[in-house]
């Protein structure tokens, strides 16, 4: 008898190895310090994060390919031994929010701003048949992302918050409604851990995308102008790798100055097309600016003209 324990109790470990070495294999999402897990990879969407309280564990935005994420929530439920309950959105893009249902049952919160926004998606661009049309073109160069969407299900923010929220037992979270990068904009910390997950505000070492129609520049600028004052120790952008105050400061003074080039640019007449041959963009933001160049500076254009 003892030895059949011994065994059954040898192959628990064996089983529990060779899950944790599948799951190594293929997810991302990682540790980043105790009770602060994060994925960065991209291969998911926009980057996205778990903050383990004492009692249950908060999801910040999902990745886009719910398949994924579901490998994610498998992870983290296992690994802490506690459920996820909440998900908090730090806005309404596609890549931060529709991973959403591999977290089910779960509260989702936003801001007022991302849930109108969200609403207004439903009905138009985010229906099941216009994705499908939308997404043909990369089916074979993204199959998981196009096979997730044959099951995608999107539900709405069922917590909506109009300026901030905190959560947990003794508010060790607080979540703010900054906008900016989205009317909806808001930021997620992690008081005890000193972090904050910033959303699309940073697009860490890359040009950002700047073309959603709510998207108000000056508001992003004061935003991560309020963020660098509060003196976080470790920040996690919406993309790009994990950063700290010298580089969002540096991230923020190449956005001040894109903002004044694209004012004096408005003023002279030049073109979209100009601004970009004429080699405008700040070179600490270049990198990826073939990707959004021309749908951030449109707007930004047209903002300020």
């Amino acid at each position: 008898m003892k030895a059949f324990y011994a065994l059954l109790h040898r192959s628990s470990i064996v089983d529990n190895y060779i899950w944790k070495m599948r799951l190594h294999i293929i997810m991302t999402l990682r540790k980043l310090i105790d009770g602060i897990f994060v994925d960065t990879d991209g291969t998911n969407g926009g980057n996205y994060g778990a903050i383990v309280l004492e009692d249950e564990v908060v999801m910040i935005d999902s990745g886009m390919i719910h398949t994924k994420s579901r490998q994610t929530r498998e992870f983290l439920e296992r690994e802490t031994g506690l459920p996820i309950l909440k998900l908090v959105f730090t806005h309404s893009h596609s890549d931060h929010v529709f991973g959403a249902q591999a977290f089910e049952p779960v509260s989702l919160i936003s801001s007022a701003p991302t849930r109108k926004r969200c609403e207004e998606n439903l009905k138009n661009e985010w229906k099941i048949e216009n994705l499908k049309k939308n997404y043909a073109e990369v089916k074979d160069e993204r199959p998981e992302l196009w096979e997730a969407l044959q099951t995608l299900s999107i539900r709405l923010p069922d917590v909506v918050f109009k300026t901030y929220i905190f959560l947990g037992n003794n508010e060790e979270i607080s979540v703010k409604l900054l906008g900016g990068h989205t009317a909806g904009s808001s930021t997620i910390i992690s008081h005890p851990h000193n972090v904050i997950f910033i959303g699309d505000l940073v697009f860490n070492g890359q040009f950002p995308y700047g073309g959603d129609p709510t998207c108000d520049p000056d508001r992003w600028i004061m935003a991560l102008e309020e963020v660098l004052n509060l003196e976080l120790e470790t920040i996690i952008p919406g993309h790009g790798p994990v950063c700290g105050p010298e580089e969002l400061e540096e991230y923020m003074l190449a956005l001040m100055d894109l903002r004044a080039n694209v004012e004096d640019a408005t003023s002279s007449g030049i073109t979209v097309e100009e601004f970009i041959r004429e080699g405008l963009i700040p070179m600490e933001i270049a990198t990826g600016a073939e990707r959004f160049a021309e749908l951030t500076l449109t707007h930004w254009f047209q903002f300020y003209g």
